[in-house]
């Protein structure tokens, strides 16, 4: 399950890409961003650039801290990419490359990939394997620990 997570991870820095459209935002050459894609080409940028931190973080993490923070890159990532859905939906970008082959369904195409993500480190093995216990972070007994632990 860790190279599923570590594979999915770093395909999506591929979302680094924007970083060639941010300084032609509001341009008026063709093929250049409307200035309302802003925000999602920045928060892919960094969605992008800090994928190869959190692979590491997926590899190497075996802290609660490294989970919390890959869970949460996770959600604002879908955050950032349903966002970006709502821009696309009332500032239309066209002549994106991405749009015209995969039209809108690439950015929940992203969110899922990242939903995939937050569900296999909720599985069980991935959970112990960065010492988050089944019922919460807070490392305390579970199942039948729990019950023997307050009997």
């Amino acid at each position: 399950m860790r190279r599923l997570l570590l594979a999915l991870t770093v395909m999506l820095s591929g979302r680094a890409m924007t970083l060639a459209y941010i300084s032609r935002a509001g341009g008026t050459g063709a093929g250049d961003p409307p200035i309302g894609w802003m925000l999602p080409l920045l928060g892919d940028a960094f969605i992008g650039i800090t994928a190869l931190g959190v692979a590491y973080l997926v590899w190497r993490g075996r802290t609660v801290l490294a989970w919390t923070l890959i869970v949460v890159w996770n959600a604002l990532a879908i955050w950032d990419a349903l966002s970006a859905f709502v821009v696309h939906l009332t500032v239309p970008w066209p002549s994106f490359f991405m749009l015209e082959i995969f039209g809108a369904s690439m950015f929940f195409a992203a969110s899922a990939m990242h939903a995939v993500c937050i569900v296999l480190l909720g599985r069980p093995t991935l959970r112990l394997a960065y010492g988050v216990a089944a019922d919460g972070p807070s490392g305390g007994p579970t199942g039948p620990q729990r019950e023997r632990a307050s009997a």
